[in-house]
């Protein structure tokens, strides 16, 4: 069996990684030129939902799978990869507050969760994973492996046969689209409804350090980085995507940042990349409800450092062992919009 992968951002290194783990021939199509929201993305997982304080959807089962996901794959590339935060939430009135000591003591939070302290509501189980060094070792792992076609890759060039799917560089049982935004323009799945959202971070440097040890959040997340430099993430937007940095997302990540800290700044860097998101913040995967031989695993949003490592081992052992979907993620919960599924 043959499987090509589009894409080389993580959810398409997690699917190869998936399927060489059960020794399937995987090789990944992908420009790695092209702009990718995993070369820029912060990486973090958090446990907590903070606007009603409730948690992560599946989160009891989705860390333990992204933890050994990750482990492996620092093992096989040779570097660092997840690292543990210490993290806190600004309690921002007296009602939070209450839903916070109200929520904390109980099972399952008290696992996530700790007292309120100094102002602060503290998280654990909190990190991050270094999606940029994961995405350039992986992507230089394929190619000194013959596993990525690195070129620019157009949809019109996939011609389907009773067997399979053809390229230029050859034929492949199946294609699995981990195309991240660029699925809106997948005319095989374009029914599905994806909404873009475009997120900006800066980086920032402070004339004097922080009063902070670890990283707070008050709707943009203050992320030490060493030498007086900080992360300031992210912003969402649904109304401008050009992959630019804009001057509007910018003022509103230094909005929040001033209104926990007065310390004079310089803003040294700002990026800007777009995701997919979800309507009902659930992922999509499944095979293409005529064309067999394509599959799709994509609408991972925000919290895609935590569900991608769960979803791609669920959607492999679906493809190749015939596993069933679970219904919140099977992309046929959509089936109306393709004509009747």
């Amino acid at each position: 069996m043959k499987i090509l992968v589009i894409g080389s951002g993580l959810a398409g290194i997690s699917i190869a990684e998936r399927m060489l783990e059960m020794n399937i021939d995987v090789h990944i199509l992908s420009d790695t030129q092209r702009p990718s929201s995993t070369r820029i993305a912060t990486g973090m997982y958090n446990p907590v939902v903070f606007r009603r304080l409730n948690l992560s959807w599946m989160i009891d089962d989705l860390l333990p799978v992204m933890h050994d996901l990750y482990s492996a794959l620092e093992k096989k590339l040779g570097i660092a990869l997840n690292e543990p935060i210490r993290f806190a939430k600004k309690i921002p009135s007296k009602d939070y507050a209450t839903l916070w000591q109200k929520r904390q003591p109980d099972e399952p939070h008290v696992r996530y969760m700790d007292p309120i302290h100094d102002g602060y509501g503290p998280v654990k189980q909190a990190g991050m994973i270094d999606c940029t060094e994961l995405q350039r070792a992986y992507q230089d792992w394929l190619r000194t492996n013959g596993r990525l076609i690195d070129r620019n890759f157009s949809y019109d060039e996939l011609a389907l046969t009773d067997h399979g799917v053809k390229i230029e560089e050859g034929e492949f049982d199946t294609v699995i689209f981990c195309d991240g935004p660029y699925a809106v323009e997948n005319p095989y799945f374009n029914w599905l409804p994806f909404n873009l959202c475009q997120g900006e971070w800066i980086i920032i440097e402070t004339e004097s350090p922080l009063p902070i040890d670890q990283v707070v959040n008050n709707k943009t997340n203050v992320i030490p980085l060493g030498g007086n430099r900080y992360k300031l993430s992210s912003t969402y937007s649904w109304k401008t995507l050009d992959w630019q940095p804009h001057e509007e997302a910018k003022q509103e990540l230094i909005k929040n940042y001033e209104k926990l800290f007065q310390v004079p700044y310089t803003v040294v860097e700002h990026e800007a990349a777009q995701r997919p998101t979800v309507a009902d913040r659930r992922p999509y995967l499944g095979r293409h409800p005529k064309h067999k031989q394509l599959a799709i695993f994509n609408g991972l949003g925000s919290k895609g450092v935590m569900l991608t490592p769960y979803f791609s081992k669920h959607l492999v052992e679906h493809l190749l062992e015939g596993k069933e979907l679970m219904e919140e993620v099977d992309i046929l919960r959509h089936g109306k919009r393709f004509g009747g599924v």
